[in-house]
C-alpha cells in the first residue's frame, strides 16, 4: 500500500512541476512587455505551485492569445464580408455615409492635431459630422429616455450592457423588450457573464429568452472550467441602438443602484452620465453591436448586413463624432491611446474623472509632464470607492501625482461611476472606458470623441458640477498619512497590473 502512495506522489510531484513549467513558459512568452506583472505572477506560481496556477488560469492569462485571437478572426471575416457582393444592395449607405467624414476645423490648430494623431494611432476609426448629442445625468434621466426610444422602436432593437440587475429597472426594460418582440420587432441582448452573474443565477435571462423567437439572449463570451482565464477579458460596454437611428452610450448599466434613493438603496446609489445619440455616427454604433453579435452567435457577417440595421444617415446636429470600440483583437489599447493623445496634445488644460484611477506608470508619468508643460491636469475620482482596493491603490498614486503638479479632487456624497475627459473646451470623450489597467488592455470597451457643437459645453459645465461638489486633496495630507494607511495603499498598489 505504501508503494502505491509513493507511486501516486511521484506523479502528483512530477505532474505539478510539468505543469508549473508549462504555466512558466507561458508568463515569458506573454507577459514581456509588462515586467512587473510577469515578475509578480512568476512568484505567486513558484511560491504558491497550485493556487498561484489555479489564480494565473483565472486572473493572468489575457489578450489577443486568447479571446483575443477569436474577435480579431471575426473583424476580419466582418471586414472582409463588407466588399462581398451581397453589400450591394446597402453601398448608397456606405456612399452617403462617407459624405459625414471630416478632419476637423483647419484653423485650430489644436482639434488639427489631435485628428492627424488619432487618425495616426487609430486609421479604422472616422470623425463624422452631423451627429446631435444629448447628456444624460444619472439613470433619472437616461432610462426614461431609453424607455421612451425603445417604445417608438419598429424594426430593431440591440442592447448591450456589462450589467444587467434582476431588480425594477432590469424587470421594466426587459418587459418592455418582450412586448415590443412580440409585435414584430427584433431585439437582441448581449450581456457580460461576469457582470451580469446576479441575473443569471437567479434566472432572469432564461425567463424571457425561452418565450418569444425575436427576443435573443446571449452572453458576450461563454466561460467555463476549460476556459477560466475568459473571466479576464470581459465586454464592459453600455450600448442601446433602435432601429440604427438612435443611441445611447456611456457608463450606465442596467440596475435599480442608478436611479434615486426612492428606488434603490441610499448607500448603493450610484451617480453616472450617459449619452443620447442621433446622427451619422450611429451607424459605427450599430457595426460595433453586430460584429460582437456575430462573435457570441457564431453566425456569419451577411446575416446581419441588412437595409433595416443601416438606415440612411442623416444630418442631425453640429457634433463631430469618432467612435471609438477598444478590446485585444480590435482596435486594442485603443481607450489608452486617445488618453495618451490627451496627454500629449493638450495646450490649456485636461480634465479627467474616473471611478477607478489605476493606469501604470507610463500614463502617470505623462500626465506630470503635461503639468510640467504648464497645462492644467484636473484628476476627480470618488471620495468612496465600491471597490475599497481600487481607492487604496489609487491613493498609493497621490504623492507622484501631486507633486508632479496634477491636481486631484475627490467626488463627495454618492459613488460617481462617471467617466469622461475634457481638453482644452476643444474635445471631449466619454463611454464605458476607465482610466485604468484593465479598460486599457483587457476589456472591450466603446467610447466616443467629440468635438464642436452644444455638447462640449454641457461635458464642460458637468465638470464643473462635479469640482464643486469635491474637495481638493492637498499634498501635505499625503504627507502626514498615518504608516499603517501607506502600508495599505502600497500593498494595494502591488495589484494594478491585475485590478
Amino acid at each position: 500500500m505504501e508503494y502505491f502512495d509513493d507511486i501516486s506522489l511521484i506523479v502528483f510531484t512530477a505532474a505539478e512541476i510539468i505543469i508549473q513549467f508549462v504555466v512558466i513558459i507561458h508568463i515569458l512568452l506573454t507577459k514581456h512587455e509588462e515586467s512587473a506583472s510577469a515578475i509578480l505572477w512568476l512568484l505567486v506560481v513558484l511560491f504558491f505551485p497550485v493556487f498561484g496556477v489555479v489564480m494565473y488560469l483565472i486572473f493572468g492569462i489575457n489578450r489577443v492569445n486568447t479571446l483575443g485571437i477569436s474577435i480579431k478572426l471575426a473583424n476580419e471575416q466582418m471586414n472582409a464580408h463588407k466588399n462581398e457582393p451581397f453589400r450591394n444592395k446597402l453601398a448608397h449607405y456606405f456612399e452617403e455615409q462617407h459624405k459625414f467624414i471630416t478632419r476637423g476645423d483647419k484653423t485650430n490648430w489644436g482639434t488639427v492635431c489631435y485628428n492627424r494623431t488619432i487618425d495616426r494611432l487609430l486609421p479604422e476609426t472616422l470623425p463624422l459630422r452631423g451627429n446631435n448629442l444629448e447628456l444624460l445625468k444619472d439613470g433619472n434621466m437616461a432610462y426614461p429616455r431609453m424607455i421612451e426610444t425603445m417604445e417608438k422602436a419598429r424594426k430593431n432593437i440591440h442592447l448591450q450592457s456589462f450589467i444587467i440587475m434582476n431588480d425594477q429597472i432590469g424587470t421594466e426594460i426587459f418587459d418592455i423588450l418582450e412586448r415590443k418582440a412580440e409585435q414584430g420587432v427584433n431585439v437582441k441582448v448581449l450581456y457580460d457573464r461576469f457582470g451580469s452573474g446576479q441575473a443569471i443565477f437567479t434566472h432572469f435571462f432564461r425567463k424571457y429568452s425561452k418565450r418569444i423567437p425575436n427576443l435573443r439572449i446571449l452572453p458576450f463570451a461563454r466561460v467555463n472550467l476549460f476556459t477560466p482565464w475568459r473571466i479576464q477579458l470581459r465586454n464592459h460596454r453600455k450600448l442601446l441602438v433602435v432601429d440604427g437611428e438612435t443611441a445611447f452610450i456611456g457608463g450606465i448599466n442596467i440596475s435599480s443602484e442608478n436611479v434615486t434613493p426612492s428606488v434603490a438603496l441610499k448607500d448603493k446609489y450610484i451617480h453616472d452620465l450617459h449619452c443620447k445619440v442621433e446622427g451619422p455616427c450611429v451607424g459605427y454604433l450599430q457595426l460595433s453591436f453586430l460584429r460582437d453579435w456575430c462573435y457570441a452567435a457564431n453566425i456569419r457577417p451577411s446575416s446581419v448586413f441588412i437595409e433595416e440595421h443601416f438606415p440612411m444617415p442623416e444630418e442631425k446636429g453640429e457634433a463631430v463624432v469618432r467612435v471609438i470600440d477598444s478590446g485585444p483583437g480590435h482596435n486594442y489599447e485603443a481607450s489608452e491611446k486617445v488618453f495618451f493623445t490627451a496627454a500629449s496634445t493638450a495646450k490649456k488644460y485636461v480634465w479627467i474623472m474616473t471611478p477607478y484611477f489605476v493606469p501604470d506608470i507610463s500614463f502617470i508619468k505623462a500626465l506630470c509632464m503635461t503639468a510640467a508643460r504648464d497645462v492644467e491636469v484636473r484628476l476627480i475620482v470618488p471620495k468612496k470607492n465600491n471597490h475599497w482596493y481600487v481607492q487604496y491603490a489609487t491613493q498609493s498614486l497621490y504623492q507622484t501625482l501631486l507633486s508632479g503638479g496634477v491636481r486631484i479632487f475627490e467626488k463627495k456624497g454618492s459613488f460617481s461611476h462617471a467617466k469622461a475627459m475634457i481638453v482644452d473646451g476643444e474635445w471631449g470623450f466619454m463611454g464605458s472606458s476607465n482610466c485604468d489597467v484593465r479598460s486599457f488592455r483587457l476589456n472591450y470597451e466603446l467610447d466616443f470623441v467629440v468635438s464642436t457643437g452644444e455638447f462640449l459645453g454641457d461635458l464642460h459645465a458637468q465638470f464643473e458640477e462635479e469640482l464643486s461638489e469635491s474637495e481638493e486633496v492637498s499634498l501635505n495630507r499625503v504627507y502626514n498619512k498615518k504608516l499603517n494607511l501607506q502600508l495599505i495603499e502600497n500593498l494595494c498598489s502591488l495589484l494594478i497590473p491585475v485590478l
